[in-house]
């Protein structure tokens, strides 16, 4: 037995954890993958919020061998799962649907510094979504995965060019692969209640750069009434927020602080409305006075 050495890596990155990584991700690799990576001994390593794949560098004869039965080419699909069910929510590439995952593969790798960047776009999107009945993923997903989705699934081929070996693969530096989901943008909309409806208010960001327009008051499906502010723009949602909104009463020349840093939208809080004609997601955010 030899050293193991790396063949490929692959990262998760999230805008909605102040780290920027997805943590807590379990990677299970198709069938297919599990069986040739037991037959060609090689390890699958997790990463904080990745795995890397490593082979025992003594056998790369014989991974050369298995290459040339595999026609050219080693494919490792992965599902990957997350405990977390919220993610479908503060995530901007996923649908609540299950009809529906994002997919990704090494085919159509981008080149983004010192790594691969597994989309298109500098993050996840819509075109990264794929249908669970899609051919793409009918290798992939087992019976088990029509009930319990996986949040996202990726497929790294290796082929070695021309003459090359695995045994040189395995010298040089591993190919680095990473994927990038961004935060669910949402806009906010502040229901002021309480002693807050009657007053002639207004929000604030402290950092100047996101503006709220007055709905005027409205009535809450519970017969309550509001004074309701909304955002000029969608803010991405985050774990912790770092928006510094402040409630002000203004009127005869002065301007008096209600509420010195308003809470931030959660998770928890999201319905669907039509703003200028398009769906939208509103972050909703009662504050009582």
């Amino acid at each position: 037995m030899g050293p193991y050495l790396p063949l490929f890596s692959v990262e998760v990155e999230h805008g909605f954890f102040k780290d920027g990584l997805w943590h807590d991700l379990r990677f299970v690799p198709s069938s297919t993958a599990r069986a040739l990576i037991d037959r060609s001994g090689m390890i699958i390593r997790k990463k904080v919020n990745g795995l890397e794949l490593y082979c025992d560098q003594s056998r790369a004869e014989a991974l050369d061998l298995l290459l040339e039965e595999l026609e050219g080419e080693f494919s490792f699909g992965f599902k990957v799962y997350v405990a977390d069910e919220e993610f479908k929510i503060y995530t901007e590439a996923c649908s609540v649907s299950n009809d529906q995952i994002p997919y990704f593969d090494s085919e159509q790798g981008v080149a983004d510094g010192e790594r691969t960047r597994l989309h298109a776009q500098q993050q996840a999107s819509e075109k990264d979504m794929q249908p669970v009945s899609s051919q793409a993923l009918s290798d992939l997903l087992s019976r088990r995965d029509w009930l319990v989705r996986p949040a996202f699934a990726f497929k790294i081929a290796v082929r070695p060019a021309g003459s090359e070996s695995i045994g040189s693969i395995l010298k040089a530096d591993p190919t680095r692969y990473f994927l990038r989901f961004g935060p669910r943008q949402t806009y906010w909309t502040y229901y002021l209640l309480g002693s807050f409806s009657d007053m002639r208010a207004s929000i604030v960001d402290l950092d100047d750069g996101i503006g709220f327009e007055s709905l005027e008051r409205v009535s809450l499906s519970d017969k309550r009434p509001a004074l309701a502010f909304r955002s000029q723009v969608e803010i991405p949602l985050r774990q912790h927020s770092a928006c510094r909104f402040q409630l002000r009463e203004s009127g005869a020349g002065r301007s008096r602080i209600l509420v010195r840093r308003l809470p931030v939208a959660s998770v928890g809080q999201i319905n669907q409305q039509i703003i200028n004609g398009k769906v939208v997601s509103v972050s909703e955010i009662y504050v009582n006075g």
